[in-house]
């Protein structure tokens, strides 16, 4: 089953990374990972999970079919470097070297890889895994890495709207 019912997918997938597609049993996983307050007193989890993306829509989200990666006390990481370093050491690992699996209906050993597809995360839940200012910082902008201004009228910190030029430089706009 692909990843993806849709047709561009489909027509796409072969591009980039055609000797992983071609071992149809490699597995293709999205990372989710959200901060939850549990109590008034905003104490909460952070929870670090994946889907498997090759399994049937109908059973990617259900919890029996996804694999937790961990799960933290408290509203976010106290050193998100340090828990994703892992986690991105991990994933290398099973991208470049994959890992031996016994595959029952064949009656053999396979060696399989593992492709990140994407990952699921809220603003605040991204700034803080790529250890970057947080929503309403000065330079609050994932992206361009442009200066907001606090806006007395707003009572919030703005941010002019910006684009990347061809030679990657950034250009304000206002």
């Amino acid at each position: 089953m692909p990843c993806s019912d849709g047709k561009e997918w489909q027509e796409r997938k072969h591009v980039r990374h055609p000797d992983f597609f071609e071992e149809a049993r490699n597995v293709l996983i999205l990372l989710s990972a959200d901060g939850a307050a549990l109590w008034q007193n905003k104490a909460g989890v952070f929870p670090i999970y994946f889907q498997v993306l090759n399994l049937p829509p109908e059973l990617r989200s259900k919890y029996e079919y996804m694999e937790v990666y961990g799960i933290i006390a408290g509203q976010h990481p106290a050193n998100p470097q340090l828990l994703f370093g892992k986690l991105v050491d991990e994933l290398v690992k099973l991208w470049e070297e994959g890992f031996t699996c016994w595959d029952a209906y064949a009656n053999e050993e396979v060696l399989l890889r593992v492709m990140l597809f994407g990952i699921i995360m809220d603003y605040k839940g991204a700034v803080e895994a790529a250890s970057v200012m947080n929503v309403g910082a000065y330079a609050g902008c994932l992206k361009c890495k442009i200066w907001g201004t606090y806006s007395k009228l707003m009572h919030k910190m703005v941010y002019m709207f910006c684009k990347q030029d061809p030679e990657g430089t950034t250009i304000r706009e206002g």
